[in-house]
């Protein structure tokens, strides 16, 4: 396979990523949307920009993955963050959760 078509595939593969990530953070990401649209604008332009100009060698593709990784760590923060949500403990209940128990106060 040509070093062309691999480069083209590695990049598709990617956008194939970002936009079902941001599938999973939007539902009203789809391909009608204005968002997608716009990505898939970019994808086309990069390819005419990267052959024309000649860009660093994979510069875009770097920029996408990048985005990619922003993209799927801040839904998986939001995610951890969403999951143990819920404020802090008081001390008396941090206590029984380990099993140990205060002593009794005197006033």
């Amino acid at each position: 396979m040509a070093e062309a078509a691999k480069k083209g595939l590695n990049a598709f593969a990617t956008i194939k990523n970002i936009m079902s990530e941001l599938k999973k953070v939007d539902k009203a990401f789809t391909p009608n949307s204005q968002q997608y649209q716009y990505l898939v604008e970019q994808m086309r332009a990069d390819q005419v920009t990267t052959r024309r100009y000649s860009k660093a060698a994979n510069e875009s593709e770097s920029v996408a993955k990048l985005y990619l990784s922003y993209i799927q760590g801040t839904r998986r923060l939001n995610t951890l963050q969403e999951r143990y949500k819920g404020g802090e403990k008081t001390v008396e209940e941090s206590a029984r959760l380990v099993g140990l128990k205060l002593p009794e106060r005197k006033y």
